[in-house]
């Protein structure tokens, strides 16, 4: 099977007009979607502004620890309401005033000033999601840029600089041409083969990539942005170790990473498959709340 990258494309196919509006669904979908997010921040913010202290709790929590922390909440649930407002109104209007067209027409001159074929659809696409990325970056980077170093540091919790999330920026966009786009131009050339099946050869690269990228992300990727370390040896090891073998849990190794280069929140997570798991704690972490026998809890966020 092989698969031509600068073979030209097929002559096009005429959609058929069976009349469904596509674009209209797609935008009362999407306007659908920010709606009810927004009713569930809006009853979640009326409950933070509330500031009761559950009586589970008051034996772990000040009222005014509790009071701090419902202030961090209600300012991030109200920075989401407004970047998601703002996310999904620019996004409708971009569509209705015929935005992608004229991405489209700009990445085709785009093709033209290399000196390309243009008239490849693979090489068009990868200019229009060159284009894509532009776009996104522009928009995404004022938001970023408020949560991290105004809402963030207002609470205390960033130690990013802007050195820093300058290089994380870098970083990101060029994993995404390198890794991402290199996908998206086989998932284009895979369709252009496959013809009425392709939308079952897709999902089979889809769901191959999906797994690799499960590999890929913890061992190839997550080092570019953090530093990991073996945990060493001592009574943190030893109880984390001590409730894995409680658990059944198939750990194979435990690592800390230097997560406060960026922020003072705690995390912790595992990753892997089968009988090949490990744990990665952040350097942030408080390895007090390991140390109660009948306690012990490990809280985090899964990968595998």
């Amino acid at each position: 099977m092989v698969f031509p990258f600068s073979s030209p494309p097929p002559p096009p196919i005429a959609a058929p007009d069976n009349g469904i509006p596509y674009c209209t669904l797609f935008l009362c979908f999407s306007l659908l979607v920010w709606a009810l997010e927004l009713y569930i921040d809006l009853r979640q913010r009326r409950r933070l502004c509330e500031k009761q202290l559950p009586a589970e709790l008051s034996q772990d929590f000040t009222d005014a620890e509790f009071s701090s922390a419902c202030d961090y909440s209600i300012d991030r649930i109200s920075f989401k309401m407004l970047s998601d407002a703002m996310m999904t109104m620019s996004q409708v209007l971009f569509l209705l005033m015929g935005g992608f067209e004229w991405m489209w027409s700009v990445s085709a001159a785009l093709v033209r000033s290399c000196g390309a074929n243009g008239q490849n659809e693979i090489v068009h696409s990868m200019a229009f999601c060159l284009v894509f990325l532009a776009k996104s970056v522009v928009e995404s980077a004022p938001f970023d840029l408020y949560e991290t170093f105004v809402l963030e540091e207002r609470h205390g919790f960033n130690k990013q600089t802007l050195r820093l999330w300058v290089a994380d920026q870098i970083k990101t966009n060029m994993l995404i041409l390198v890794l991402g786009f290199p996908a998206i131009a086989f998932g284009i050339r895979i369709i252009q083969w496959a013809g009425p099946q392709m939308w079952l050869y897709v999902w089979g690269f889809c769901l191959v990539l999906l797994v690799v990228f499960m590999f890929v992300f913890p061992n190839v990727i997550s080092p570019l942005f953090n530093t990991f370390a073996p945990l060493q040896e001592g009574e943190l090891k030893t109880a984390i170790e001590a409730l894995a073998e409680e658990n059944k849990f198939p750990l194979k190794e435990l690592f800390v990473i230097d997560g406060s280069q960026r922020s003072s929140h705690s995390n912790a997570y595992f990753y892997g498959f089968g009988k090949n798991k490990r744990i990665v704690l952040y350097d942030t972490l408080n390895p007090s709340l390991l140390k109660m026998p009948q306690s012990t809890t490990m809280e985090g966020n899964s990968d595998g």
